[in-house]
Protein backbone atom coordinates (compact mmCIF):
# COMPACT_ATOMS: atom_id res chain seq x y z
CA UNK A 1 0.00 0.00 0.00
CA UNK A 2 1.18 3.44 -0.87
CA UNK A 3 0.08 6.65 0.88
CA UNK A 4 -0.17 9.73 -1.34
CA UNK A 5 -0.98 13.27 -0.23
CA UNK A 6 -2.71 15.42 -2.84
CA UNK A 7 -3.51 18.94 -1.59
CA UNK A 8 -4.44 17.72 1.88
CA UNK A 9 -6.45 14.77 0.56
CA UNK A 10 -5.18 11.48 1.87
CA UNK A 11 -5.52 8.44 -0.37
CA UNK A 12 -4.39 4.88 -0.08
CA UNK A 13 -3.67 3.07 -3.32
CA UNK A 14 -3.87 -0.66 -2.78
CA UNK A 15 -2.24 -3.36 -4.85
CA UNK A 16 -5.11 -3.42 -7.41
CA UNK A 17 -4.72 0.30 -8.05
CA UNK A 18 -7.99 1.35 -6.41
CA UNK A 19 -7.96 4.63 -4.54
CA UNK A 20 -9.49 4.69 -1.08
CA UNK A 21 -10.06 8.06 0.54
CA UNK A 22 -9.23 8.25 4.20
CA UNK A 23 -10.29 10.73 6.88
CA UNK A 24 -8.14 13.83 6.99
CA UNK A 25 -4.88 13.50 8.90
CA UNK A 26 -4.54 17.22 9.51
CA UNK A 27 -6.45 20.46 9.39
CA UNK A 28 -9.43 20.73 7.03
CA UNK A 29 -10.48 23.86 5.19
CA UNK A 30 -13.72 25.10 6.70
CA UNK A 31 -14.64 26.93 3.48
CA UNK A 32 -14.38 23.71 1.47
CA UNK A 33 -16.23 21.78 4.15
CA UNK A 34 -19.13 24.27 3.93
CA UNK A 35 -19.24 23.94 0.13
CA UNK A 36 -19.15 20.14 0.42
CA UNK A 37 -21.90 20.15 3.08
CA UNK A 38 -24.26 21.96 0.69
CA UNK A 39 -23.73 19.57 -2.24
CA UNK A 40 -25.74 16.42 -1.77
CA UNK A 41 -23.47 13.58 -2.86
CA UNK A 42 -20.33 15.13 -1.40
CA UNK A 43 -21.75 16.04 2.00
CA UNK A 44 -21.25 12.48 3.22
CA UNK A 45 -17.57 12.71 2.37
CA UNK A 46 -17.24 16.07 4.16
CA UNK A 47 -18.47 14.54 7.40
CA UNK A 48 -16.47 11.36 6.84
CA UNK A 49 -13.26 13.42 6.62
CA UNK A 50 -13.78 14.74 10.16
CA UNK A 51 -15.02 11.35 11.45
CA UNK A 52 -18.58 12.55 12.15
CA UNK A 53 -20.45 10.65 9.42
CA UNK A 54 -22.52 8.53 11.81
CA UNK A 55 -23.68 11.58 13.77
CA UNK A 56 -24.54 13.38 10.52
CA UNK A 57 -26.62 10.43 9.38
CA UNK A 58 -28.38 10.34 12.76
CA UNK A 59 -28.98 14.10 13.06
CA UNK A 60 -29.72 15.06 9.43
CA UNK A 61 -30.29 12.19 6.99
CA UNK A 62 -32.64 10.05 9.08
CA UNK A 63 -34.89 13.01 10.04
CA UNK A 64 -34.90 14.08 6.39
CA UNK A 65 -36.01 10.62 5.26
CA UNK A 66 -38.68 10.48 7.98
CA UNK A 67 -40.06 13.88 6.97
CA UNK A 68 -40.14 12.96 3.29
CA UNK A 69 -41.91 9.69 4.08
CA UNK A 70 -44.42 11.42 6.38
CA UNK A 71 -45.22 14.11 3.80
CA UNK A 72 -45.69 11.43 1.16
CA UNK A 73 -48.06 9.45 3.36
CA UNK A 74 -50.10 12.51 4.33
CA UNK A 75 -50.30 13.67 0.71
CA UNK A 76 -51.30 10.22 -0.51
CA UNK A 77 -53.94 9.95 2.22
CA UNK A 78 -55.49 13.28 1.24
CA UNK A 79 -55.36 12.33 -2.44
CA UNK A 80 -57.26 9.11 -1.74
CA UNK A 81 -59.90 11.12 0.13
CA UNK A 82 -60.44 13.15 -3.03
CA UNK A 83 -60.14 10.23 -5.48
CA UNK A 84 -60.88 6.90 -3.75
CA UNK A 85 -59.32 4.95 -6.60
CA UNK A 86 -55.94 6.37 -5.58
CA UNK A 87 -55.45 8.33 -8.79
CA UNK A 88 -55.96 5.26 -10.97
CA UNK A 89 -59.15 6.57 -12.57
CA UNK A 90 -58.40 10.20 -13.28
CA UNK A 91 -60.33 12.49 -15.57
CA UNK A 92 -58.33 11.18 -18.55
CA UNK A 93 -59.63 7.62 -18.14
CA UNK A 94 -61.79 6.39 -20.99
CA UNK A 95 -64.79 4.48 -19.73
CA UNK A 96 -66.99 2.90 -22.39
CA UNK A 97 -70.53 4.23 -22.05
CA UNK A 98 -73.70 3.53 -23.97
CA UNK A 99 -74.35 6.15 -26.66
CA UNK A 100 -77.41 7.57 -24.90
CA UNK A 101 -75.52 8.39 -21.67
CA UNK A 102 -73.65 11.63 -21.26
CA UNK A 103 -70.62 11.45 -18.96
CA UNK A 104 -70.92 13.82 -16.03
CA UNK A 105 -67.75 14.81 -14.23
CA UNK A 106 -68.21 15.06 -10.46
CA UNK A 107 -67.30 18.34 -8.83
CA UNK A 108 -64.29 17.29 -6.82
CA UNK A 109 -61.84 19.80 -5.40
CA UNK A 110 -58.31 19.48 -6.70
CA UNK A 111 -55.58 18.20 -4.43
CA UNK A 112 -53.66 21.23 -3.20
CA UNK A 113 -49.93 20.45 -3.26
CA UNK A 114 -48.67 23.95 -2.51
CA UNK A 115 -48.61 23.54 1.31
CA UNK A 116 -46.67 20.29 0.95
CA UNK A 117 -44.17 21.92 -1.39
CA UNK A 118 -43.67 24.82 1.02
CA UNK A 119 -43.21 22.44 3.96
CA UNK A 120 -40.79 20.28 1.96
CA UNK A 121 -38.71 23.26 0.80
CA UNK A 122 -38.67 24.67 4.34
CA UNK A 123 -37.48 21.37 5.78
CA UNK A 124 -34.80 21.06 3.10
CA UNK A 125 -33.47 24.56 3.72
CA UNK A 126 -33.58 24.05 7.49
CA UNK A 127 -31.69 20.77 7.36
CA UNK A 128 -29.12 22.24 4.95
CA UNK A 129 -28.49 25.17 7.30
CA UNK A 130 -28.26 22.73 10.21
CA UNK A 131 -25.74 20.57 8.33
CA UNK A 132 -23.62 23.66 7.53
CA UNK A 133 -23.70 24.58 11.22
CA UNK A 134 -22.64 21.06 12.17
CA UNK A 135 -19.81 20.92 9.64
CA UNK A 136 -18.43 24.28 10.82
CA UNK A 137 -18.67 23.29 14.48
CA UNK A 138 -17.18 19.84 14.01
CA UNK A 139 -14.47 21.04 11.58
CA UNK A 140 -13.31 23.60 14.13
CA UNK A 141 -13.18 20.87 16.78
CA UNK A 142 -11.24 18.68 14.32
CA UNK A 143 -8.76 21.49 13.55
CA UNK A 144 -8.17 22.15 17.27
CA UNK A 145 -6.68 18.68 17.59
CA UNK A 146 -3.71 19.65 15.40
CA UNK A 147 -1.17 22.35 16.34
Amino acid sequence: MELISEKGLEMIINSQGYKKYMPAKGNVSIKWQIIFAIMSPVNLWAFYRIKKLRKYILYVLIPSAIMAFALSLIGYYEMTLIDPSGGQMGSDAIIPLPPYMTPIKPQVTMFDVIPYNIISIGISIGLTVFSVYLVVKWSRQWNEQFP
